[in-house]
């Protein structure tokens, strides 16, 4: 009986441990444990990080290659202004010049924030561990604001300007109409297309005329 009761905990044991083994082999798949896909990790700057977060996807010339380690806030002293330092992983055999164009990028309709990486043509020098690389600052919601409102302010005035212009044309094409001007007489006034016609009447019928000139007293 003995015997049977330690046979029975043996294969518990033995079945708890094969469990476990599983379970930690399961996990370390689903987090991409460094150990199996080993990387390394470099930092990029910016000086507005536009609602990136940890664990948030990098992707290289649109492939995903590894993720958002940590975020910290500095102080730039060149630029005098507010740094954000992104710490990114990826992985080994992800090369990245280090001409390569970074930003932040927004992913499918809910909007997930992640770091796009355009590759560089300088594939001589790469990016190492603990490099740093200056991202490109994304455009701020309310910077669109600002941009938006310019924009329209400057369309509004050059369709008040045009409107201003168009009206100016009108009025000069009514007084046109009216026979108004030199214009206008020209092609309503017939006293004047009268005159005209009668002058050239007159050269046709004495063409000398054009010839004549008066004698100077």
């Amino acid at each position: 009986m003995a015997d049977k009761l330690k046979r029975t905990e043996l294969q518990v044991g033995v079945f708890v441990f094969i469990g476990m083994i599983i379970l930690i082999v399961f996990v370390l798949m689903i987090g991409d444990f460094r150990l199996i896909n080993p990387g390394y990790t470099f930092k990029i700057s910016f000086s507005f990080a536009n609602g990136v977060k940890v664990s948030a996807p990098v992707r290289l010339a649109g492939v995903e290659v590894g993720e958002v380690k940590s975020l910290n806030i500095g102080y730039d002293e060149q630029a005098k202004k507010p740094q954000v330092l992104i710490s990114v992983w990826v992985k080994k055999n992800a090369k990245i010049p280090i001409d390569s164009r970074v930003w932040v990028n927004m992913l499918g309709v809910l909007g997930e924030k992640y770091i796009e990486i355009i590759p560089g043509q300088n594939f001589k020098a790469l990016l190492t561990e603990g490099s740093i690389i200056k991202g490109e600052d994304p455009i701020s919601i309310q910077e669109l604001t600002d941009l938006s409102r310019q924009v329209a302010m400057q369309v509004g005035d050059t369709v008040a300007k045009l409107s201003e212009t168009l009206d100016s044309l009108n009025l000069i094409f009514d007084n046109i109409k009216q026979g108004q001007g030199t214009v206008g007489k020209l092609f309503f006034d017939n006293s004047l297309y009268d005159n005209i016609d009668e002058m050239f009447a007159d050269l046709k019928k004495n063409p000398w005329k054009l010839l004549y000139r008066s004698k100077e007293k």
